[in-house]
Parts: C-alpha cells; structure tokens; sequence
C-alpha cells in the first residue's frame, strides 16, 4: 500500500512542504549568524515553556501560549544581553540552557502528575504523523508573514551576517535587525516543535545550510540548496518512518544527516578537483 493513501500521511507531507522553504530558508542566515547554539537553546526552552503553560492549566493538546511566551522573552533576553555583556554568546546561551532545563525538570516533575509523560514525549521528539488541518494552517501563515518581514530586509541581514564589520557603515539598526530576526527564528522553531520535536528541531535549521555550503559558494545558490535539502530531508524521513516504524522526527534528522555526509563527500571531491 503506498503510504500517500493515508490522509494524516498527506498532512505530514504537507507540512514538509511548509516547513522546508521556513526553516531551509532561514538556516543559512542562522549559520552565517553564528546562531546554530541558539535554536537549541529555543528548543529546550519550549519544553520549559510546555511545562509552564500546563502548570498554569493550559490543555496538552494546544500549549502554545507557554511555549510562545517564555520562547520569546528567552530569545529577546540572550540578544539584550549579547550586545551588553563582555562574555562571548555561546557562553551566554550556555548558562540559559543550563537554567531553562533545571526549570523545565522541576516543573516537569509536577506537571506529570496530572498527564501522562508520553503526551508530552511527543512536544519532545515531534511526529509528522500528527500533524492536524489547524497546524498547517499556523505553518502556511507563518511561512508567508516570515517572508515579508524578511524579504523587506534581506539585505541587511546578509550584510550584518556575513560582512560585519561594514555593517555599521551602510546600517543603523542593527540592533533592531538582532530582535527582528530573533523574533522570527523563535516564531519558526515553536511552530516547528510538533512536527519535529524540542530536541531536533535544530537539524532542521543548521544542517540544510551547512550541507549547502559544501556545494556552492554562491549565496544565493545556498539559500536554494539549503531549501532543497530540508524538503528531501522531511520526505526521505516520512518514507523511513513509514517503512521502519520509527519516529518520524527521528527519521528526518537522520536522513538530513545522511544528505550532509552526501554533500561533504561532493564537496570535498570538487575542492580536490578543482
């Protein structure tokens, strides 16, 4: 039986769709960025976000507001920080992760006393498999608000990503542009969580542009490739799940993984080449 006769395996489809041109898109500025440590960071805090938003009684089955809430204020507090503080921001996401995942393991705790943990496994790990006719429809809308924000300012985003030090010439926001990409990045990963999971969503924004890099040179051929790959991804991890009976957020980073090792080996036979 071919695994599209399943309509939540159409959904799941569906979301790659959606999800491949939002994260693929943004992964190569969030590796020219040096923002890679970030998503993870947003990623347990959204587990600690969870945690918080069934504390305060919200349902399971859509825990959005805690997890929007604390991922934001948590995104918006490393930025303000990094541009007053002395310590490299690697070091500074260091000791949030640290702090968000003593929190969430605590809340957790007790949270757990009223739902099943395996309910929340599935924030934690994702599943395409789940995905529901309203999750598309946030996806689809965050999809087109990210890329009119963005395409607005593109530009100077690029600038301040990968020529930093002429920025402050040509840019006199930059710190504007710090919060507005921040706000977007976070905005994408929480959308994310469901179908990929709190402690994989960052595969999905730095392994694209890092597989794209080893292919091209060309930015603009980066941000193409970067895109490409996260579909491929997303469909050879629905046809693993299919087949293999594993999850499926599992399954796509595996399979991102193995485009990455594909393109490090094409590039390296290109660069000995040339």
């Amino acid at each position: 039986m071919n695994w599209l006769d399943f309509p939540f395996l159409q959904r799941g489809l569906a979301a790659v769709a959606l999800i491949a041109p939002l994260l693929g898109g943004l992964s190569h500025l969030v590796v020219a960025r040096r923002l890679a440590f970030l998503s993870t960071a947003l990623g347990q805090a959204a587990l600690t976000g969870l945690t918080i938003g069934l504390a305060l009684g919200e349902p399971i089955a859509a825990p959005w507001g805690g997890m929007t809430g604390f991922c934001l204020l948590a995104a918006l507090g490393l930025v303000w920080l990094k541009r007053r503080a002395a310590l490299p921001s690697d070091t500074l996401i260091g000791v949030f992760v640290a702090f968000t995942l003593g929190l969430g393991i605590c809340l957790l705790v007790a949270v757990t006393k009223r739902f099943n943990i395996h309910q929340i496994e599935a924030l934690m790990f994702g599943s395409l498999l789940t995905v529901t006719d309203a999750d598309l429809v946030v996806l689809a809308a965050l999809l087109v608000g990210a890329a009119l924000v963005l395409g607005r300012r593109y530009n100077d985003l690029l600038l301040d990503s990968v020529a930093a030090p002429l920025a402050p010439a040509h840019l006199r926001d930059r710190a504007k542009l710090d919060y507005l990409f921040v706000v977007v990045l976070t905005a994408a990963i929480v959308a994310s969580l469901k179908i990929v999971g709190a402690l994989l969503v960052e595969a999905l924004v730095v392994i694209p542009a890092a597989a794209a890099r080893q292919l091209t040179a060309s930015l603009r051929a980066q941000v193409a490739w970067s895109v490409a790959i996260a579909l491929l991804g997303g469909l050879l991890g629905l046809e693993l799940s299919w087949r293999f009976s594993v999850p499926s957020g599992g399954a796509v980073v595996l399979a991102l993984a193995g485009l990455f090792v594909v393109a490090f080996s094409l590039g390296a036979a290109r660069r000995r080449a040339g």
